[in-house]
């Protein structure tokens, strides 16, 4: 992987991260944040006033940012129209576009290829971490851009009819639940 990418680690924040609002400088992406389907339809992230100079750290559109530690390891396109920064839990891949497609890359370190990497590489007994040295070092077959392309096109579609799927049962839930409480005061009377 590292012929083809570029690994950073995201800023260090020395004290406690707060909301700041208005007076926030950039947007804070978190370890907590990252799903591989992206981030959440209605997410807002803190903007927050970093210690340090925030510039080298700007997380480009089509950059993948993967959680370093926590419960699981997982990574995300970032495909945001904002400027953000993200904390040293969480490492930044840059493709290199010519032989790289991020999407594909995304797949990749989320598929179960992906993870028994992570597990073989974990570094943490109660909590999970990996370091950007070792994932630096993961070794994966690299097909050709249009086959990337596909499973990258795949993946987003998916991930599109999951998001479907979901809200489908969150609205039956919501039905379901409503039809109860009728049936349910109706027989109370």
């Amino acid at each position: 992987m590292k012929d083809c990418t570029k690994i950073r680690l995201g800023m260090t924040f020395k004290s406690a991260i707060k909301d700041m609002g208005e007076q926030g400088i950039v947007s804070l992406i978190q370890a907590k944040d990252i799903l591989p389907e992206g981030l959440e339809g209605n997410f807002s992230p803190p903007a927050v006033k970093p210690e340090s100079n925030p510039s080298s750290h700007i997380i480009s559109k089509g950059e993948i940012l993967i959680r370093l530690r926590g419960p699981v390891f997982s990574s995300m396109v970032f495909d945001e129209d904002y400027q953000a920064v993200t904390t040293n839990q969480v490492a930044v891949i840059s493709c290199d576009l010519n032989k790289l497609n991020p999407y594909y890359l995304n797949w990749y370190l989320n598929s179960k290829h992906g993870k028994r990497f992570f597990q073989s590489k974990n570094e943490g007994s109660n909590i999970n971490k990996i370091s950007s040295t070792a994932l630096g070092e993961m070794e994966m077959n690299l097909p050709n851009l249009e086959t990337q392309q596909k499973i990258a096109e795949l993946q987003s579609n998916w991930f599109q009819q999951r998001t479907i799927y979901q809200r489908l049962i969150s609205t039956g839930d919501t039905m379901n639940q409503g039809i109860c409480d009728a049936i349910y005061m109706g027989k109370n009377k």
